[in-house]
């Protein structure tokens, strides 16, 4: 089972939202953690990985040897790939 840790400036996003979409992110999460490659699908052109939560999008690592999901980046699909 991986564990779940997310990035300071994540944590920042995750905390912005609203309590809904928090929800809807840690069920997500709670979901992916025994196998991850099941659901998350890799960026083009990257090693993160993506996870569909509703309208919102979370943008993670998986690092296989510590069996970590690490989140990257929290936001809603239409701005969420914009550099």
């Amino acid at each position: 089972m991986y564990r779940i840790e997310f990035l300071d400036s994540a944590q920042k996003e995750f905390k912005q939202l609203t309590k809904e979409n928090q929800s809807r992110i840690i069920s997500v999460l709670e979901r992916i953690v025994v196998r991850p490659h099941s659901f998350a699908l890799r960026l083009s052109g990257s090693k993160a990985y993506r996870v569909r939560a509703g309208k919102l999008r979370v943008i993670l690592d998986i690092i296989e040897e510590k069996q970590i999901i690490l989140v990257l980046k929290l936001g809603n699909r239409e701005n969420i790939y914009l550099p």
